[in-house]
């Protein structure tokens, strides 16, 4: 079971997407950017634009930069599902506010393929509550911001999964060291923990 790898030897895969709304069931993703991290190390990505097949709203182009145009010439996202679903084979799906990102990636796979993923998930939303109870916002650009990370392209998906996953790196070697965290399993249930984690605050501007 992937519960009981060693932290070191699991395979993350850190997902961002971006789409045309809040909603899985009547919004679409227009990005998808995904990054494997094993052992400290970013050891493969994949990224595309989707085309949504539905008008992207001007107020998400604002956002994202991302207009109709640039997707009027990329996949459905029929086409692009069964490599979604290869990348995240034998993976825990990581994502920052992971609900977001799942609920997206899997109303998708199943409206167009008809296929069911069982990652294990993994918040780092929920491992900065846990981590930085201080910080007011435990949102992305707090995050990286508090640990100096340098997000390439704010509010695209290839910029956004590559900073999760620097965020990820550190989380999971503060975690091991300070807390003594040693299987995939030990650390799901740390992230619903109830009691929060000493400060990074140190450990994170010394890495």
């Amino acid at each position: 079971m992937i519960q009981d790898q060693r932290i070191q030897e699991a395979t993350f895969v850190v997902v961002d997407v971006e789409t045309t709304g809040m909603s899985p069931t009547s919004g679409r993703i227009t990005e998808i950017a995904m990054m494997k991290v094993r052992d400290g190390t970013l050891v493969d990505e994949f990224s595309t634009l989707i085309n949504p097949l539905q008008t992207i709203p001007a107020s998400i182009t604002r956002i994202t930069g991302i207009d109709n145009l640039m997707v009027q010439d990329a996949p459905p996202a029929r086409e692009v599902v069964p490599f979604i679903a290869e990348f995240l084979e034998g993976g825990i799906f990581v994502a920052h506010n992971a609900e977001f990102d799942w609920g997206f990636v899997t109303h998708t796979m199943r409206r167009e393929r008809a296929m069911e993923l069982t990652n294990p998930r993994l918040c780092t939303v929920k491992l900065s509550c846990r981590i930085f109870p201080q910080l007011p916002s435990k949102s992305l650009g707090p995050v990286t911001d508090f640990l100096q990370i340098k997000i390439p392209e704010r509010h695209r998906a290839s910029g956004d999964a590559y900073a999760t996953a620097l965020v990820l790196v550190k989380y999971l070697s503060f975690l091991q060291k300070q807390h003594g965290l040693q299987t995939v399993g030990e650390l799901l249930n740390f992230q619903y923990a109830r009691r929060s984690a000493s400060s990074l605050s140190t450990h994170a501007r010394r890495s």
